[in-house]
């Protein structure tokens, strides 16, 4: 009888092997889900969940702006494959990128709008007077977080976005949010309720993977929580007389609600990001700077106001720029974000006269 060498018959038993094993590695990337988020704060919350559990693709690219992305055929795509999308609602993306979600989406995927979920505050016209009702926020739990499925995210056609094109988005010259404020990323506690919403919405999806995403999102929550004590205590650093500011356009509402900065008034109307004032607008920021001796004004860097300037000289104050509102800068994640942008707000404030 002929034999074959043993050699070669390692090598036909270790290239089959292999074989397997690349064709079980696709397979298993095949059977993850595919999860969408429309903006790089909302991929790093889930991305900190999912992990290696879940196939990502966060629709807007870290340069853009949330208020004036212009979707394109390729983002219709991707929207088309995923399995579950995450956005932020509350009229805060542009009324075209919600559309082609709502109807680009198959049939079979989840839309969740995270905004909706974390218990929003609203916007004031009259200059902040307001937020008096949202300061407590030690009763999160009591708001409950086990009810999101109660709320459901599967109705959103029900709940309507038709109405994003009354606000108006032509020529992307300015985004009008709605009456409640989406920038809840400001507030790690509410980040944590995010947090919880994902981590659920992956369970009930994906349940064979429920175990790695319970532990996942449990920490994350843990961590979010503990961060939340950090920004209150590097805020309480500030003389109390001194926590009180100007920005670009209303963009820190939840930092101002949870831990006591005051935010006395806009240079932009607090509901657009259009970089357009009036002259009797111009005349009441520099009131409002005079009658309580504000010395800073906070310019966004993804919303820089060409009167911020002006406005500082002709009061007499300084500005400071570097502070990000909207979205994570390259391989960052969000708990190192917010702590660089309080850091930034505490220490322009902390020593002031």
């Amino acid at each position: 009888m002929r034999t074959r060498p043993i050699y070669k018959i390692g090598a036909i038993v270790l290239s089959i092997v292999l074989i397997a094993c690349g064709s079980g590695s696709t397979t298993d990337d095949a059977d993850k889900i595919n999860v969408l988020a429309t903006t790089p704060m909302l991929g790093d919350f889930v991305n900190q969940i999912g992990g290696e559990n879940i196939n990502l693709t966060i629709l807007m690219p870290l340069e853009a702006d949330p208020h004036t992305y212009d979707p394109s055929p390729q983002d219709a795509t991707k929207i088309s494959d995923a399995d579950i999308v995450f956005y932020v609602g509350l009229k805060y993306e542009p009324s075209a990128l919600i559309k082609l979600v709502e109807n680009t989406s198959n049939t079979d995927s989840v839309l969740v709008e995270v905004g909706e979920a974390i218990n929003p505050i609203e916007f004031s016209e009259e200059g902040h007077d307001d937020h008096d009702d949202h300061k407590d926020h030690d009763d999160h739990d009591e708001e409950g977080h086990d009810d999101h499925d109660e709320e459901g995210h599967d109705d959103h056609d029900e709940e309507g976005h038709d109405d994003h094109d009354e606000e108006g988005h032509e020529g992307h010259e300015g985004h009008d949010h709605g009456a409640e404020d989406p920038h809840f990323w400001f507030d790690p506690a509410r980040v944590a309720m995010a947090a919880e919403l994902m981590m659920n919405q992956l369970i009930e999806l994906d349940p064979s993977n429920s175990e790695a995403y319970k532990t996942a999102g449990d920490a994350y929550i843990s961590e979010l929580n503990e961060l939340d004590a950090t920004v209150s205590a590097l805020i309480e650093t500030v003389p109390s007389k001194n926590r009180k500011l100007i920005t670009t356009h209303e963009s820190l509402g939840y930092l101002e609600a949870r831990y006591g900065v005051e935010v006395l008034t806009t240079i932009v109307p607090s509901l657009s990001s259009a970089d357009e004032i009036s002259p009797s607008q111009l005349v009441g920021v520099l009131d409002v700077i005079e009658d309580n001796d504000v010395k800073i004004i906070f310019v966004e860097s993804e919303a820089p106001s060409v009167y911020a300037e002006t406005i500082a000289e002709e009061a007499n104050i300084k500005t400071v720029t570097g502070l990000w509102v909207e979205t994570l800068r390259e391989n960052q994640v969000y708990t190192d974000w917010i702590t660089e942008q309080v850091e930034l707000i505490v220490e322009n404030l902390v020593d002031l006269p």
